[in-house]
């Protein structure tokens, strides 16, 4: 993450996440610590809350596409 560019967008246009998604298994505790990151921060940045809820949605079935939604949304400036 330290050599990723900054997005001017919180979330890719035309991204659906679903459980039946396609794509590696991701572990679901480093998902999970990094939700949890990003919730505590929509506290004092209101501006990602809505891509923060759209990626919590989905805690079951982690998918590498779920991952690389919360990578983006770290890059948000």
């Amino acid at each position: 993450m330290e050599d990723c560019c900054p997005v001017d967008d919180l979330v890719e246009y035309g991204t659906k996440l679903t459980k039946e998604e396609e794509g590696d298994l991701i572990n679901p505790t480093y998902y999970k610590s990094i939700m949890g990151c990003l919730c505590y921060l929509t506290c004092t940045r209101p501006d990602i809350l809505f891509g923060v809820g759209l990626i919590s949605r989905h805690m079951e079935k982690l998918r590498s596409s779920h991952l690389k939604a919360a990578k983006r949304i770290l890059c948000f400036y």
